[in-house]
């Protein structure tokens, strides 16, 4: 739906002084809580016109922003969150927007507040009319609340939806808040499961609070040390070390590289095969200076309320834990007694996920339970998680008793708390090498430089840098 709210001079500095805090090519996003009269804000959530007075009290139309319900502030008051808020280059007053609605729509236009579908459509269609600029943030505004529909059955949707997933993962384990990772224009057309699914990386907006597209390489990494510069695909030294190890033969080869606080992230989606054939996807996650490796392998519970997964019908899962364990070996001949202390030095784990209905614009991972190689093989043999009917192992959140979830196991991979300890990277390179030659989408994050202390870490975080 569509809303309409008009600011006080005070509330419009507060914005302005938030828009100076956080600039759009910075890292942070940022929200504005308000209350207003609760009558006109009884409905979820709205694409919405923040009209501004201008120095002679007019109201302007300068922003569009998301808004959402909260909690109910008083009997008569409602709370408002609006996020996603985008200054217009050029604002057009509101009067001059209102007036372009026919007389049926101007019947039911409320002064302030959510409208009806019909005239919200009509206001929205109006103010891209007279600034067509508009259009483009009303189509992104309109993915973050309805999102990319992930059609059941599909496999190059299910695809897609498990690379942006395990995107927005490696970026949390490298310890960078990056919403850049969480925009990105969906398709325009139906994917085919016969052809390789997009790379979701390629995917990644680059309007509104991205790098501007025509800027230069050179020119978007002199960004602040607490931005996030963005890098395109030219050849660099990350680059042509990733490609040292998966090899020229790999198909389509899409990354972005971020750097923060003396770190850089690169960030590599890997896949030749159609989506019908892929055998699964892994998440491979390398610390240059930790010598630490993660992989994580992805598994689906099935589509049914409280799904599950049913280790004795998947048939790739054998070779896959042989896999495991074969790599897990490796890793432990390559520790050392003076190696960091770990809770689990072991690299593999996996990820159980409910596949989605829906991909957002919105930083939010897929739910899903981690577990460790080990922890998963004691689990099918756990009498807690056999089928009552067949007898075999099934997983699922109403009979798993512990698990990982999206935030305890990426937390504790940025603070070094799992993974290898050096780990060379000729296990690396094995592991890409053989994640693209089993037909397996492969969604690489490589971090190189400098290694800050987890109390560094957490006052950057306190103090929202």
């Amino acid at each position: 739906m569509v809303a309409i709210i008009r600011c006080t001079e005070a509330e419009t500095k507060h914005l302005e002084f938030k828009e100076r805090l956080y600039p759009p090519a910075g890292r942070h996003e940022w929200v504005w809580t308000t209350t207003r009269p609760k009558e006109f804000w009884t409905k979820g959530r709205h694409i919405t016109l923040v009209a501004t007075p201008d120095r002679y009290g007019r109201p302007m139309v300068s922003r569009l922003g998301h808004t959402k319900r909260l909690h109910q502030a008083a009997d008569l008051e409602q709370k408002l969150e609006i996020s996603q808020i985008t200054v217009l280059t050029h604002a057009v007053p509101l009067d001059d927007v209102l007036g372009m609605l026919s007389g049926r729509h101007s019947a039911h236009l409320v002064a302030e507040g959510q409208q009806t579908e019909a005239t919200g459509e009509a206001v929205l269609a109006a103010l891209a009319e007279l600034r067509p600029e508009a259009g483009d943030v009303i189509s992104g505004l309109r993915a973050v609340i309805d999102g990319y529909r992930v059609r059941p059955g599909s496999k190059a949707d299910e695809a897609l939806a498990t690379q942006r997933d395990a995107v927005l993962g490696l970026g949390r384990m490298a310890g960078m808040t990056i919403p850049q990772l969480a925009r990105w224009d969906p398709p325009a057309e139906a994917l085919y499961d016969d052809t390789p699914p997009p790379a979701y990386i390629d995917l990644l907006s680059r309007t509104g609070r991205d790098a501007h597209p025509d800027a230069s390489a050179s020119q978007r990494t002199a960004a602040p040390e607490h931005d996030i510069a963005i890098e395109d695909h030219h050849i660099g030294r990350d680059f042509e070390t990733f490609m040292g190890w998966i090899g020229e033969n790999t198909g389509h080869v899409a990354w972005r590289r971020f750097h923060q606080n003396g770190q850089s992230l690169l960030i590599a989606n890997v896949n030749r095969t159609s989506a019908e054939a892929i055998s699964g996807a892994d998440l491979l996650y390398y610390h240059e200076t930790r010598g630490s490796l993660i992989l994580v392998q992805y598994k689906k519970l099935d589509r049914h309320v409280g799904g599950y997964y049913y280790p004795d019908s998947d048939r790739n899962l054998a070779k896959e834990l042989k896999r495991m364990h074969d790599v897990d070996t490796y890793a432990a001949v390559l520790r050392k007694p003076t190696d960091d202390h770990r809770l689990n030095a072991d690299p593999s784990w996996i990820k159980l996920c409910p596949p989605e209905g829906v991909i957002p614009q919105a930083n939010v991972m897929v739910p899903g339970m981690y577990f460790s190689r080990q922890h998963f093989e004691r689990l099918r043999d756990d009498p807690r998680l056999r089928d009552g009917r067949t007898g075999g192992p099934r997983f699922g959140y109403a009979n798993v008793p512990s698990y990982l979830d999206n935030t305890m196991f990426t937390r504790l991979v940025e603070t070094g708390m799992i993974g290898t300890t050096g780990a060379s990277t000729e296990l690396v390179r094995q592991q890409a090498t053989r994640s693209v030659n089993e037909g397996r989408m492969l969604i690489a994050g490589l971090v190189m430089g400098e290694d800050q202390p987890q109390s560094a870490r957490n006052t950057a975080r306190r103090q929202g840098r």
